[in-house]
């Protein structure tokens, strides 16, 4: 992504309010959608832990993130890979069947 104007955002996570500089060109509503994302996240997380610190939460809310974004790339990896063999497939039986 290229880096546009920067632009002060304001945000509510976890009953924080907070004042993000944009550097990217991500859109104000597409942030705001990822600010939600973490404050439904933390809440749910918050729910079910053992901690009111809302730092362990944000923690564990960013290892939880982390973690999707991981399983997010090994499947797109393998997606990559699956596309790059049925490719090869494709063209060796279309030689096989062009002779």
């Amino acid at each position: 992504m290229s880096k546009g104007r920067p632009r002060t955002v304001d945000v509510e996570i976890y009953d924080q309010k907070y004042s993000i500089v944009l550097k990217s060109d991500i859109s104000e509503a597409d942030f705001r959608e990822l600010a939600d994302l973490v404050d439904v996240r933390m809440r749910a997380i918050a729910a079910v832990a053992s901690t009111p610190d809302s730092l362990k939460i944000a923690v564990l809310t960013a290892l939880h993130l982390a973690q999707e974004l991981k399983e997010h790339q090994e499947f797109a990896e393998q997606e990559a890979l699956l596309c790059r063999k049925t490719e090869n497939w494709t063209r060796t039986l279309e030689q096989l069947l062009s002779k």
